[in-house]
Order: structure tokens, then C-alpha cells, then sequence
């Protein structure tokens, strides 16, 4: 009996509480709009220029830093190459712009946004004289002193 006596008691305390008065107003959605959107989208076109024509010193201008976490998911669901690790741009460096020429585009974009902070995640395409290659990324992007750039991207790749 004692533990529904002290129900009534707790009613009475949680609706004293701001917070159960006070609605905490929250966006339905998180578009980008605007300036910041066409900033993102130069990124995303920045981004499908350098891979394909091999422009590295134009990527990494792209990049928070080089140390980003960056990685390909293998179909076991943990990073590529080494499992656990997620810094791996150096590799991607390695195969993207000393590797043979393909193409790349993007398609299937969504952006989201709140404030400073980004996420998009979009099927990327890659054409080369060998064949197709297809995958989803997510990246997070971080406006830093005016400029967006890329704070993490993982990926997953299927051939044709």
C-alpha cells in the first residue's frame, strides 16, 4: 500500500516542474535552405571534380584535416582494411588518386542542417573503363570559420 500513496505525491512534484510546463520547441525538420545549401552543394561538386581528375591538393581542401575518420564498411558492418580503425583517408587517398581513371558522380542527395553542423548522405556512382561501381556515404560536415568541410565520411561500395 505505501507505494500508491506516494503516486499522488509524485504527480503533484512533476507537474510543479518547469520542465513539464514548458514545451521544449523543436524543429519538425532540419532542412538546409539558402546560402548555407548552395555552399554544400559546391562541396558535393567540389567533391566529385577532384576524385575525378585526380585533384588531390582540391580534396583535401575539402577535409576538416586529414585525420578525419574515413572509411569503407565491409558487409561484416566495421571499417574496411582494418577493422576498428577509422582514420583510414590515407588509404582512400592512395586508391582514389594514385589509382587508375574513373568518374564520379553523386545522386539520390539529402542535407540536413542545424547550424554549424551537416549531414548528408547520398548513393555516389563511379564509372571507369572497367565497369560501373556503386555505394552509399554518409558524411558530417562542420562549418568552420565560414567554410563547410568534411568531419567524418563512411561509405559502403558494390560492384555494377
Amino acid at each position: 500500500m505505501p507505494r500508491l500513496s506516494i503516486i499522488p505525491l509524485l504527480l503533484v512534484i512533476a507537474s510543479l516542474s518547469p520542465a513539464a510546463v514548458e514545451a521544449v520547441p523543436i524543429p519538425a525538420q532540419f532542412d538546409s535552405v539558402g546560402a548555407d545549401r548552395q555552399a554544400i552543394a559546391a562541396l558535393l561538386d567540389s567533391y566529385t571534380q577532384a576524385v575525378s581528375t585526380k585533384d588531390q591538393a582540391l580534396f583535401e581542401t575539402l577535409l576538416l584535416n586529414t585525420d578525419v575518420p574515413f572509411a569503407g564498411v565491409g558487409p561484416n558492418g566495421v571499417a574496411s582494411g582494418a577493422p576498428g580503425v577509422t582514420n583510414q583517408y590515407q588509404a582512400f587517398r592512395a586508391d582514389v588518386f594514385g589509382g587508375g581513371p574513373f568518374t564520379q558522380r553523386f545522386q539520390d542527395i539529402h542535407i540536413a542542417q542545424d547550424g554549424p553542423l551537416a549531414s548528408v548522405s547520398l548513393v555516389f556512382v563511379n564509372t571507369a573503363p572497367q565497369g560501373r561501381s556503386w555505394g552509399w556515404k554518409t558524411m558530417q560536415l562542420l562549418k568552420v570559420a565560414g567554410r563547410w568541410k568534411i568531419a567524418s565520411e563512411f561509405y559502403t561500395g558494390h560492384a555494377g
